[in-house]
């Protein structure tokens, strides 16, 4: 059998070093990807599929071995995992290294390269197709960054095998090694075919066996060492490893892999799906292309013209620059983004106690009651009692095209306890990682946010002294549930703000939201409530809703004088051209504005505060912080 070495000029040299540089780059990234487009780079150079394949393993299992090590070292590689599969993976490999020596020598080079091409086409379209899929699904779920284990993988590590169980690290249970053993051997012979097992490995491993994905590629790696490095012996032996493509090669991909994986430790989990899935489509349109001149030369078709065969191959090459670039630039721009991220967490968590960016001076800004909502301030502790607050403040800074600043404040640390300091730098870095998902969050809608981390023993004084210094809007909380007796007696966090801040205050409770189904308006005849009917008129012009003004008497007699007073808002919403309900009722007024609320299936009571707090709130009592306490909407308090 002839075997052949083509000649190697700078050209070729720089080019070789320059993909094995990219590929490096992105197998660091997702653990197999520089041996797939190596592969068809060497054969458009004119290099057999055989020792293209022979002369990558040979190439990959050093640099296998030294991506291994630099994801080790960010905890992200299973050892045991990626040593049992390699152990199945081997024989694998010796299978398929068998089976392309028997097409070489029956079929000749064309039969090779043909065998190899349409490997690739196939196992690219499912696994590709499949990984892209998944990758989209988590992009548009609730929690991207949360991966799902398959019912699949569920299944099997339910299976109880007596005398077969191992227990693994990365998914944390113990599941039969008989489970490993095609995942494995089917790497390896794939890994024989086309030099890239990893397209069944990382994915099995994943879907198959519920290993993460960023886990599931450093973990191929191992997979790659050890079966790379059997293959290598095994086609060095009968020849087809020419030793000068595989240096030049791996000269490049060890400063390209090393990049890749630091680029892991700053990306979502779904990035590393949609980086394999985009390069494993590419490089089977790359293949496809060019199997019609593979089997005209086998005389399968008619024969090609020279001109089509040529511009086929040039077609195939260039679609596999354009896969090389895309990955390149995906790699490299998840990398900056997540440096860039990293950075400002880093200067989120040392950065000095100060205030937000004030608003630029106009003549015009003031503050509430005149219905702003410009500069909006979003109060969160982090705790489920927060998170409709969290999604309400961007809702309402992005229909409002407001800038949204968040904050959060973090109790000064106890330098006596034996263990204040290290507990306070967790609570600090828990705070900051916090606030960062909160501006990701804001700015995936286009939301601009500004984060800042405030210190003291007093949240609600921290709260309020910022907000006053950075002239805020709109303050947008939580509300928590507690029992009247200790609300009443001491007052949640949320109270004492709005009993002290001058800025108006959206109380958002637990799993509600403001979709425009309706305004609630109680009126009671105070300068306050005035203020809060402003406050409205404004909110519609920037969210249409239905607007029903409440009016509470406290008893029958006073009936007649409540619907005249709501009478009297309705005429001059009128006159600002705004059809209103009203709603006259007796009784407990915020027992009425409550049941209103839910009568009319109204998301947001805007009402007027009188601002009372401490031992006055305790003995004159405050509809407001009963409504606000009680109600099953957002309450939106209005502030003089």
């Amino acid at each position: 059998m002839e075997i052949s070495f083509i000649d190697l000029g700078a050209g070729s040299v720089i080019f070789l070093f320059l993909v094995g540089f990219v590929g490096g780059l992105v197998s660091g990234f997702i653990g197999s990807g520089g041996a797939f487009v190596l592969t068809p780079a060497m054969m458009n150079m004119g290099v057999t599929a055989i020792m293209a394949v022979a002369s990558n393993m040979a190439h990959k299992f050093p640099k296998a071995l030294v991506g291994a090590m630099k994801r080790h070292k960010f905890g992200q590689v299973d050892i045991k995992l990626g040593i049992v599969l390699g152990i199945s993976a081997e024989a694998g490999v010796l299978y398929g290294a068998g089976i392309q020596e028997t097409i070489r020598e029956t079929f000749g080079k064309a039969g090779s390269n043909l065998y190899v091409s349409a490997v690739f086409v196939v196992v690219l379209a499912i696994v590709g197709g499949y990984v892209l899929r998944d990758a989209w699904k988590m992009f548009h779920s609730e929690n991207p960054d949360e991966e799902k284990t398959t019912k699949l993988a569920k299944w099997i590590q339910s299976v109880h095998i007596p005398g077969t169980m191992m227990y693994f690290r990365s998914i944390d249970a113990k599941i039969s090694v008989l489970f490993t053993l095609p995942i494995g051997f089917a790497t390896g012979m794939l890994a024989a075919t086309i030099a890239v097992g990893g397209f069944i490995g990382v994915p099995a491993m994943m879907y198959v066996l519920g290993v993460p994905g960023l886990i599931a590629s450093a973990t191929e790696l191992v997979i790659a060492f050890i079966m790379g490095m059997g293959g290598t012996i095994k086609f060095a032996w009968a020849g087809f490893v020419d030793i000068r493509l595989a240096m030049i090669i791996l000269a490049g991909s060890l400063f390209g892999i090393q990049l890749g994986a630091i680029g892991t430790t700053y990306v979502k989990p779904y990035m590393v799906k949609i980086v394999m899935g985009v390069i494993m489509m590419l490089a089977l349109l790359s293949r496809a292309v060019v199997i019609p001149v593979y089997l005209s030369e086998l005389g399968q078709i008619e024969p090609l013209a020279p001109a089509t065969s040529d511009f086929l191959k040039n077609l195939s090459f260039g679609l596999l620059i354009f896969a090389l670039t895309v990955g390149a630039v995906i790699v490299f721009k998840a990398l900056i983004k997540g440096m860039k991220q990293h950075r400002a967490k880093l200067a989120a968590e040392h950065a000095p106690v100060g205030t937000f960016t004030p608003p630029v001076p106009t003549a015009t800004h003031q503050l509430s009651p005149t219905g702003r909502l410009e500069r909006i301030m979003l109060v969160t502790d982090g705790t489920e009692y927060c998170d409709s607050a969290v999604n309400e403040a961007i809702n309402v800074a992005k229909r409002c095209k407001a800038q949204l600043f968040a904050f959060s404040v973090l109790t000064t640390a106890d330098h006596e306890a034996p263990l204040g300091e290290p507990i306070h730098k967790q609570e600090k870095m828990a705070a900051v990682e916090r606030l960062m998902a909160v501006r990701t969050k804001a700015e995936a809608v286009g939301v601009n946010c500004e984060i800042l981390l405030g210190h003291g023993d007093d949240p609600y004084t921290e709260i309020v002294d910022q907000a006053e210094a950075s002239s805020m809007d709109i303050i947008v909380m939580g509300r928590r549930d507690r029992s009247d007796l200790m609300r009443t007696m001491m007052g949640s966090t949320t109270e004492k703000v709005i009993g002290h801040t001058h800025s108006d205050v959206l109380v958002v409770p637990r799993d509600t939201s403001i979709a425009g189904k309706g305004i609630i308006l109680p009126v009671d005849g105070s300068r306050y409530s005035e203020a809060a009917a402003v406050t409205v008129l404004n909110l519609v012009k920037q969210c249409s809703a239905p607007v029903t003004i409440v009016s509470v008497a406290i008893d029958e007699r006073l009936k007649d004088d409540a619907k005249a007073l709501a009478e009297h808002h309705q005429a001059l919403m009128a006159n600002a051209d705004l059809k209103v309900d009203i709603d006259v009722r007796v009784g407990r007024p915020d027992e009425g504005i409550i049941a209103c609320a839910r009568e009319h299936g109204a998301d947001l009571i805007v009402m007027g505060s009188h601002g009372r707090s401490g031992l006055e709130r305790l003995l004159v009592g405050s509809v407001s912080e009963r409504v606000i306490g009680y109600a099953e909407c957002p309450v939106m308090v209005v502030k003089l």
